[in-house]
C-alpha cells in the first residue's frame, strides 16, 4: 500500500461495505412491524429481530479460520451470497417464519464478509496509517446504515415491504459486481492469504491473548450500553418520563449518529498519531461521565448536546478496538481476532437490551445509567495495561 492517498481495491471494498449496510438497513428498522402485520406473536418477533445477531455469533470466530482455508476473497463472496439470498427469501415469501429463516441468513453472510473484511482492510496498511484507514471504512459502513435508516419509512410507504427486500437484494447484487467484476480484490486476497488448517490450537492461542481479551470486553462495554441503553430505554425514557416527542427523540438519536460519523473520520488519525490506548481510555472514560450526565438533562437541547458527545466517545471506541484487536495477534491469526472482537459485539448487543429493560423494570431508569458507567469503567481499569503491539 502507498503511503499516498488508498488503492483501488481500499476504495472498492469501502463502496462494497457501504452499499452491503445500505441494504441491509433499508428495511430493518421496520422488520418488526413487517412480522406483526404477518401475524407474528410477540416470541416470533423477537425471533425476527434477535435471529440475524444469533445467526452471527455462530460464524464470527470461525470465520477467520475459514477465510484462512478457503481464501478472503471467496469468503467475502460467500458472504455477500448469503446476505443476498436473506433479501430475496424475505422479499418472496411472505410468512413469520420466513423472515426468521432470511435475518439468520444475512447473520450468517455479515460475520463471511464484514470480519474477513476488517481482517483484509488491516493487512492492506502499516501501523502508522491502519487507524485512518480503519476509521474511513467504519465510518462509510456508518454512513450506509443512517441512510439506509432514514429511508426505510419512505421505502415501505411508497412501496412495500416486498419492494424494500427487493432494493436491498439489488443493491447486494451490485456489491456482487464490484467484488467479481474488477480484479483488483481478487488479485490482492491471493497476496493476503495463507494456506494454514484450521486449528482448534490456534483458536485456543488467539483466544488466551491478553489484549484481545481487554479490548474485547470493553467492545462489551460498549454494546452493552448502546443496544441496552441508547437504543432501547433511552427512547422510552424520552417519550413516557419527559414527554419529548417521537420526532425530537428520533433529533436526538440523530445526533448522536452526526457524532459517531465526524468520530468515525477523525479518532483513527488521533489513535495513529498518540496511539491506540489513549484512544480508548478517552471513549471508555468519558462515556461513563456522559452515561451519568444523561440521568440529569431534561431537556432536548440538553440531550442533543450530550448524545452528539457521546457518539464522538463511543466511536472512539468502536475505532480502536478492531486496531487493537487485530495487533494483538500475529499477523496470520488476526482473522479469528477480529472474529472474536465481533463477538463480544454481538453479544453485547442480544445482552445488553435484555438486562437493562430487566433493570428498568426492577430499579427504574437512573439505575440502568448508573449501571452503563460503572460497567464502562470497570473496563477502564484493565485498558490501562494494555501493551501496544504495531
Amino acid at each position: 500500500m502507498s503511503k499516498k492517498g488508498y488503492s483501488v481495491t481500499y476504495v472498492l471494498l469501502c463502496v462494497i461495505a457501504l452499499f452491503v449496510m445500505l441494504s441491509s438497513s433499508l428495511v430493518t428498522p421496520l422488520i418488526a412491524n413487517y412480522a406483526r402485520q404477518l401475524g407474528a406473536s410477540s416470541f416470533v418477533i423477537g425471533l425476527v429481530v434477535s435471529g440475524y445477531w444469533i445467526s452471527r455469533i455462530f460464524l464470527e470466530i470461525p470465520s477467520g479460520f475459514i477465510s484462512q482455508k478457503f481464501g478472503l476473497y471467496r469468503v467475502m463472496i460467500a458472504g455477500l451470497v448469503l446476505t443476498g439470498l436473506g433479501n430475496l427469501v424475505m422479499a418472496t415469501w411472505m410468512d413469520p417464519y420466513t423472515l426468521v429463516l432470511g435475518r439468520a441468513l444475512m447473520g450468517l453472510g455479515a460475520p463471511l464478509f464484514f470480519a474477513v473484511a476488517t481482517t483484509f482492510v488491516l493487512n492492506m496498511f502499516e501501523p502508522e496509517r491502519r487507524g485512518s484507514a480503519m476509521g474511513i471504512f467504519q465510518g462509510i459502513e456508518f454512513a450506509g446504515s443512517v441512510v439506509g435508516s432514514t429511508f426505510s419509512g419512505y421505502i415501505v410507504s411508497a412501496f412495500n415491504f416486498q419492494t424494500g427486500f427487493l432494493f436491498s437484494t439489488v443493491l447486494v447484487l451490485a456489491a456482487l459486481a464490484l467484488m467479481i467484476l474488477p480484479p483488483n480484490i481478487r488479485s490482492e486476497s491471493n497476496i493476503q492469504t495463507t494456506a494454514t488448517p484450521l486449528s482448534f490450537s490456534m483458536i485456543r492461542q488467539v483466544l488466551s491473548t491478553r489484549n484481545l481479551l481487554i479490548v474485547s470486553s470493553a467492545t462489551f462495554a460498549e454494546f452493552i450500553m448502546s443496544n441496552g441503553i441508547i437504543f432501547t430505554v433511552f427512547p422510552l425514557y424520552a417519550e413516557n418520563t419527559l414527554g419529548i416527542s417521537l420526532t425530537n427523540i428520533g433529533l436526538i438519536m440523530g445526533s448522536r449518529s452526526f457524532g459517531f460519523v465526524i468520530s468515525m473520520f477523525t479518532m483513527g488519525y488521533f489513535a495513529d498519531r498518540f496511539g491506540r490506548k489513549p484512544v480508548l481510555l478517552f471513549g471508555l472514560g468519558a462515556t461513563a461521565a456522559l452515561m451519568v450526565a444523561v440521568n440529569f438533562a431534561t431537556t432536548f437541547e440538553l440531550l442533543v448536546s450530550i448524545l452528539f458527545i457521546l457518539g464522538i466517545t463511543t466511536g472512539a471506541i468502536w475505532i480502536v478496538s478492531p486496531v487493537l484487536a487485530a495487533e494483538s495477534v500475529d499477523t496470520s491469526h488476526r482473522g479469528a481476532a477480529i472474529g472474536t472482537y465481533r463477538t463480544f459485539f454481538d453479544l453485547g448487543s442480544i445482552l445488553g437490551p435484555i438486562i437493562m429493560t430487566s433493570v428498568l423494570d426492577s430499579y427504574g431508569i437512573a439505575m440502568c445509567f448508573y449501571l452503563s458507567a460503572a460497567i464502562l469503567l470497570v473496563n477502564l481499569v484493565p485498558s490501562m495495561t494494555l501493551e501496544e503491539k504495531k
